[in-house]
């Protein structure tokens, strides 16, 4: 959908002047436009200054290299800007409505037989475009940056090595010079992996045993393997199995250090996390988690076309109201509500309460349908 195809109609003013609609068209966006480019700038200013203020005291004692401190910042912003998207969208059409509304403008447009969904129109088309684009940089562009400025913190300002690292959506962690782990799943507060392999190797690095555990646990200030078999690789080739129930392992990690090894959600692509869904499929565990994740991950860019359905008719309501501090006091009130009913519904879906796809967009149908519904109320 394209501004210009919501050109082309005429309509009569009340003089009997031809009045074109793309002419109607073009004034509406260029009134948006001048709203939208300067609140989406000063709200991503606003979250970087406090992005900033927040990160830069964790970086201040390890004395980092400014290019590595504004490499690092640069990353974040673009993210900053299209996280700060839908709340641009719904205060920028509050103040454009608004002041139209407070100038009589509406009224005026009304009385030239043009219904308030046509002013609405360009407004409509611009948010599906700018939906569609955040849609196409949350799943690409975004998580890589995200994943380079993790990597600047950690690696060339925080100076640490990194724990783990995927490598075709696995997790590999390098525990010391003779054994490596590898986990399919962490839990979300990482007390738990599943599907783990330990390798311990030799001197002359020749793989020497092998765990293969269904799980790891941390339990009572220790790690204990859950439903393990343990194979010792001998020197004249033979192989010794041992199967255990449970048994602990020396481990000198808690699991608050295992924190950069488990994905972050923004952090991931639409194929890579989809990716990860079909691994867990294949090797029999449970990916409801990640799937409610990535439903909810591809619902919010499209919370920006719904907020032009509620902020139009929040806009028209009072015209004594259409002030720019109740047009911000009204986009964070919503944008609280949605930021609340999208976490519960998050919730409810990983408790399998909701079918994944319902968890993820429940929040969006819900906030389409109260702006539709207050949409509709608006005297044409």
């Amino acid at each position: 959908m394209s501004p210009r195809l919501c050109s082309g109609l005429q309509v009569k003013g009340p003089e009997g002047k031809a009045v074109t609609m793309s002419m109607i068209t073009r004034y509406i966006l260029k009134e948006f436009l001048q709203v939208f480019f300067i609140t989406a700038l000063a709200l991503a200013l606003v979250a970087f200054s406090v992005d900033f203020i927040e990160k830069i005291r964790a970086l201040y004692p390890h004395d980092p290299a400014w290019k590595w401190v504004f490499q690092y910042f640069i990353f974040r912003l673009l993210y900053l800007f299209f996280e700060t998207l839908p709340l641009t969208v719904l205060l920028s059409t509050l103040i454009t409505f608004g002041g139209l509304s407070k100038n009589n403008e509406i009224t005026a447009f009304k009385s030239a037989g043009i219904p308030v969904y046509r002013l609405v129109l360009p407004l409509l088309c611009f948010g599906v475009l700018v939906s569609v684009f955040s849609y196409q940089m949350s799943g690409t562009l975004i998580p890589t940056l995200l994943k380079r400025s993790d990597f600047i913190r950690t690696v060339e300002i925080e100076k640490r090595k990194p724990v783990g690292r995927f490598v075709e959506n696995k997790t590999w962690m390098h525990l010391d010079s003779r054994r490596l782990l590898y986990v399919q799943v962490i839990s979300p507060d990482k007390t738990k992996m599943e599907g783990v392999h330990l390798y311990v190797l030799s001197d002359d690095f020749t793989l020497k045993e092998e765990t293969e555990a269904a799980a790891l646990i941390y339990e009572a200030g220790r790690w204990l393997f859950m439903e393990g078999t343990r194979r010792v690789f001998q020197k004249d080739g033979a192989v010794q199995f041992e199967r255990f129930e449970y048994e602990e392992i020396t481990l000198h990690k808690k699991p608050e250090d295992f924190k950069k090894v488990a994905f972050e959600l923004k952090e991931m692509t639409y194929s890579g996390l989809e990716s990860y869904i079909a691994q867990l499929l294949s090797a029999g565990f449970n990916p409801t988690r990640y799937q409610v994740d990535l439903w909810g991950k591809k619902a919010l860019p499209f919370v920006n076309i719904i907020m032009v359905f509620l902020g139009v008719p929040f806009a028209l309501k009072d015209r004594r109201s259409s002030g720019i501090a109740w047009g911000i006091a009204l986009s964070l009130a919503i944008a609280l509500f949605y930021w609340l009913v999208f976490s519960v519904t998050l919730a409810l879906g990983r408790l399998e309460v909701l079918p994944p796809w319902l968890g993820g967009w429940s929040a969006n149908i819900l906030l389409l349908m109260i702006g539709l519904s207050l949409f509709l109320r608006v005297r044409q």
